[in-house]
Parts: structure tokens; C-alpha cells; sequence
């Protein structure tokens, strides 16, 4: 379903939409520089990503860390090479890292963002395979809460221990959206709720979110939820707007490194 939602709709204060206006045109320009003056492939990747993690760092919380790398787990499991992961700055131990690469347990990672400079159905499909390979992981080495309070999170329509990861796809430029929803469709067609593509944002185009029953946009799909996309002419709030209600949220137990050493023998 195709939605021209006006990011007036919403309130916005201290001038926020002429704010990022600014911000979104910055990051454009940086993308067309990085197009015009890189010519190797994975040097164009490597600067359009960060234009999105300056972005992140500036606007999120400064409790969570952005990084990239690949997210491991206690059974063996790993992910694909992630572009931008999201995780818990004071609680994450960081078990290997080369330059800016870093690997780290995915009881310490909140969320993942791929960055694309052209969101066309080979790369939606690439960025779903990614999505499987890190919804896939197994968030378990955590100390057991004690007590007469026990924390959990309510998310994809389900009340969760841990905080289970989240995945967002940041695009410079796609086809229509209606083409780029179509093909979302297509692909997580039959996956669980929690294992899809959460929120797309298209910063020349729009955003593709989830629309709840009772007709509030979110972030994150739940039951009885659909996709859907709007042409708001301030993609980047709106997609900023989205997963900041969720991030500002999360939090984690205690990480526990005993279950990663399980095969160690002392």
C-alpha cells in the first residue's frame, strides 16, 4: 500500500524538520562527492556508510555504539559482514577487532542498518539474506535476572527476556517504492514476524514501515501489521522518528562470556 503521509502530521519542535532537511541535503551531497571522486566499489561503500553512521552517532543516544563488523554467537553461529551494528556501548566486550571491524556477541547488539547506495531488487534481496543471518543468531549468554522484578521487553507482538535484534535497510536512492514494496513482499513472504526487514528508508523516495491495526506506523511489524510506504517528503525524520522510539527503549542483561568459552579446556 502506497501512503503521502506529511511529516506534519506529527509534531515536530525547535524547527526539527528544517534541521534535518539540512542534514538530509548533507548526506546527499556527500553521496553524490563519494560517486563522483571514488571509482573503486567498496571505497564508495565504504564512505556512503559513513555518512550514515555520523549521522547515527550525532542523533541517537550516546549509550549505544556504532560500529561495523560481524555478530557472533555461543553456538558457532555468525553473521555476514554488517555494515552498521548497533549495540550497547558500556556492555560490549569486543572480542577480535582490525581497523574499524570489529566482532562482537549479539547479546550485546541492539540493531543492524545496511547502507545501499541503490536499493533495486538484487540488492533487497541480498540485504534479506543478511537479515536471516543475523535474526538467526542465538541471544542466550546472559546471567539469569534475580529478584521479585523481572524485566522483559514487549516487541513483534510477544513479550521477550532479551532484547531481540533489529534490522533496518538506509538507502541513498531505489526505484519507486511501490516496486521496492512489492519486492519486500515477495521476499518475506512466510517469515516470522521477527525475522523480517523492519523499516526501509529511501532518503530520495520515502520510507516503508509497518502499519498496525489500529492505524499507528511502526518501526516494527506485529501481528495482524502490514508494509507499507509513504512518500513523506522528509524520509530521513520520519525514518529517524521510527527506530528512536524503539532504540531509546533498548537495554540488556548482564552479558555472561561463559557459555562462549564452553568448548575451552582451563
Amino acid at each position: 500500500m502506497l501512503l503521502t503521509i506529511p511529516i506534519s502530521k506529527y509534531e515536530v519542535h525547535m524547527n526539527l524538520k528544517e534541521i534535518f532537511d539540512e542534514v538530509s541535503n548533507q548526506m546527499k551531497s556527500d553521496f553524490v562527492k563519494a560517486q563522483k571522486s571514488l571509482t573503486h566499489a567498496g571505497l564508495k561503500g565504504d564512505a556512503n556508510e559513513e555518512t550514515v553512521k555520523k549521522f547515527l552517532r550525532q542523533y541517537l543516544p550516546n549509550t549505544l555504539d556504532i560500529t561495523t563488523g560481524m555478530l557472533v554467537d555461543s553456538e558457532g553461529g555468525q553473521s555476514r559482514q554488517l555494515d552498521i551494528i548497533i549495540c550497547d556501548k558500556a556492555k560490549t566486550p569486543i572480542f577480535y577487532q582490525s581497523g574499524k571491524t570489529r566482532v562482537i556477541p549479539i547479546e550485546c547488539a541492539y540493531a543492524v542498518i545496511e547502507v545501499k547506495a541503490f536499493l533495486d531488487k538484487a540488492e533487497l534481496e541480498k540485504s534479506h539474506i543478511n537479515m536471516l543471518s543475523v535474526k538467526s543468531l542465538t541471544k542466550k549468554a546472559y546471567f539469569d535476572q534475580k529478584g521479585v522484578i523481572v524485566y522483559t521487553h514487549t516487541l513483534y507482538g510477544r513479550e521477550w527476556n532479551y532484547w531481540p535484534i533489529q534490522h533496518f535497510v538506509f538507502a541513498f536512492d531505489s526505484p519507486s517504492l511501490v516496486s521496492v514494496l512489492d519486492n519486500l513482499n515477495t521476499f518475506q513472504s512466510g517469515n516470522e514476524i521477527h525475522k523480517r526487514i523492519d523499516t526501509l528508508c529511501i532518503l530520495e523516495k520515502g520510507v516503508i514501515m509497518n502499519q498496525c491495526q489500529d492505524g499507528m506506523y511502526s518501526a516494527l511489524p506485529e501481528p495482524g501489521s502490514r508494509s507499507v510506504a509513504s512518500l513523506t517528503l522528509q524520509p530521513l525524520l520520519f525514518f529517524y522518528a521510527l527506530i528512536s522510539v524503539i532504540l531509546n527503549q533498548a537495554s540488556m542483561k548482564p552479558f555472561n562470556l561463559m557459555p562462549y568459552l564452553k568448548a575451552t579446556i582451563f
